[in-house]
């Protein structure tokens, strides 16, 4: 497991705070680390910035964070002050956790409904239905007919109960990763998926927009100009529509054009509140004020979708009962009645 970087960030701040050069402070993390993975990552990033390589780039070779910190790093030495910007990393990092936690806390039951269910589909396919099949042979030709029909409507509503399983937690766990996975590329992957699917499409991009908005206010706080923050967030974000939209405002700013914010990515009364904003500085206080408005929009959102998913996968689960109900206790129940049948004929 790879350190926590927000750990690491925010002791590197403390540190340098204190009067600590980067590389003390880097060397003190490896002496008091437990684990030997972590110390071995921060010795490494220690050797690299000593070889000449930046902060930025041995934390994105030895670490590999998520690409906005490492965008967000490489703002940090750019600007002014490394440790303000730094400081602004934590807090951004620091309320970007606190909503993965908010988050994190609303998946474990429908993860665990689709484990339940998917449990029943693999006992009632590849256990009872063979079980049934071979005790039914031993029993008079016309029982098993009778038996065998009966476990093909049991295998039928099992194909009926995976198809559903498949398409509801494929759903759910792309969610999952377009959100919470660190993973550059799949996380890609989920993010463009995901963002082209009903419900979730809103979700990614609400939580899209938190992370940019965040990003953007530090960086125009921390001195770092509006053309380079701009590019910094069309290069951070992984939703190709949002990309889009933010290479236009790139060019509108380098024809001086002043509307820039006029895209769908911001609604219309944060629109004409952007219109308001006098200098840079005042720019980055709004956006900051729209970042923690994303926030809670992006968590409205994802609590709606837990608890749909959660809906969805009882009601598989249900499902999954009732498939081995049919497939174990109504087959033991139909040989009985007709091996009664044959009896009372015989």
């Amino acid at each position: 497991m790879k350190a926590d970087i927000l750990t690491l960030l925010k002791t590197l701040q403390l540190s340098l705070e204190n009067g600590k050069s980067l590389t003390n402070a880097l060397s003190l993390l490896q002496k008091t680390s437990k684990n030997k993975a972590d110390a071995s990552a921060y010795a490494n990033i220690t050797r690299s910035i000593q070889e000449g390589a930046s902060f930025s780039k041995s934390l994105e070779k030895y670490l590999a964070p998520p690409p906005d910190i490492i965008q967000f790093v490489a703002m940090a030495e750019k600007g002014g002050s490394f440790v303000k910007t730094l400081k602004s990393v934590v807090r951004y990092l620091e309320v970007k956790n606190k909503f993965h936690q908010e988050s994190n806390d609303k998946i474990a039951l429908p993860m665990i409904y689709f484990i339940l269910t998917t449990i029943i589909i693999i006992f009632v396919r590849f256990f009872a239905v063979p079980f049934h099949i071979e005790e039914a042979k031993t029993y008079d030709p016309n029982v098993f007919i009778i038996i065998a029909e009966h476990l093909d409507r049991a295998l039928f509503l099992s194909n009926i109960l995976f198809g559903a399983l498949l398409i509801f937690a494929l759903y759910f766990f792309m969610v999952m990763f377009a959100l919470f996975n660190y993973t550059g590329i799949l996380q890609g992957i989920a993010k463009r998926a995901a963002s082209m699917l009903p419900m979730s499409s809103n979700i990614i991009e609400y939580f899209e927009k938190f992370i940019l908005l965040s990003l953007l206010s530090a960086m125009l706080k921390n001195g770092v100009s509006l053309k380079t923050s701009l590019q910094t967030a069309a290069n951070s974000t992984l939703v190709p529509r949002i990309q889009k939209q933010f290479q236009g405002i790139l060019t509108q700013v380098s024809r001086g054009e002043k509307n820039f914010w006029a895209i769908p990515f911001f609604e219309d009364i944060e629109q004409h509140l952007l219109s308001g904003a006098g200098t840079v500085t005042q720019l980055g206080d709004i956006l900051e004020q729209f970042a923690d408005r994303a926030r809670l929009n992006a968590l409205t959102m994802a609590t709606k979708f837990f608890r749909i998913i959660t809906i969805l996968a009882i009601l598989l689960l249900a499902f999954a009962v009732f498939v081995e109900f049919f497939t174990i206790v109504l087959t033991q129940v139909l040989i009985q009645q007709e091996i009664i049948n044959q009896a009372g004929k015989a």
